[in-house]
């Protein structure tokens, strides 16, 4: 007889074996590690999943690279940092927009890149070869399901933040211009 698994909504106590957040970033984890043992220490999968966005769209700017990569900001930042060292990127200001910094890959940036692509090859396969093969596709499909759906979630959020930037700003031209408007009748009446 089949097992039921444990619904993590129930109440009781707190399990991780049955958490879908912890549950993925263990999944993450053996990512990483299968990534590690074939490619050694020239590039964690991080760095590759940075190296590959930028080889797809040379010139992408750091907050494209959040967004397409899903590493967060501050990660990202310290990571540009040390890849920029190691001379397998470059950054220059952005020609569209002066405040952003323009990421590309350098001569080494793309050997690397290319000398790790089998491997990141070889480790999806490792992976999806611990599973059945009939649940291997189905999973991949859900994981590429919930990146797009947490791509919708980030371009939601960054349309709504904005939209409160853009009110926000006209708030504070409005104020500015009533107290430039008292301003004004106070040295009228004075």
């Amino acid at each position: 007889m089949a097992r039921k698994m444990p619904d993590p909504s129930e109440s009781g106590p707190y399990r991780l074996a049955v958490s879908t957040s912890h549950l993925l970033h263990r999944a993450e984890q053996l990512a990483a590690d299968r990534f590690a043992q074939l490619v050694g220490d020239a590039v964690t999968l991080r760095q590759f999943a940075v190296l590959a966005a930028v080889a797809e769209s040379p010139g992408l700017s750091q907050i494209d690279l959040v967004r397409g990569t899903g590493i967060d900001r501050s990660t990202l930042a310290d990571m540009m940092n040390r890849m920029e060292k190691r001379g397998l990127i470059e950054r220059t200001t952005s020609e569209e927009d002066a405040r952003a910094r323009s990421v590309r890959l350098t001569p080494l940036g793309l050997s690397t890149f290319h000398a790790s692509i089998a491997h990141a090859r070889a480790a999806d396969a490792a992976i999806l070869d611990m599973l059945p093969r009939t649940k291997a596709k189905s999973f991949q499909s859900i994981l590429m399901k919930l990146a797009r759906l947490a791509d919708e979630a980030a371009a939601k959020a960054d349309r709504a933040a904005r939209r409160q930037a853009k009110r926000e700003a006209r708030r504070k031209q409005r104020e500015a211009k009533k107290a430039q408007e008292r301003g004004a009748k106070r040295k009228a009446r004075g």
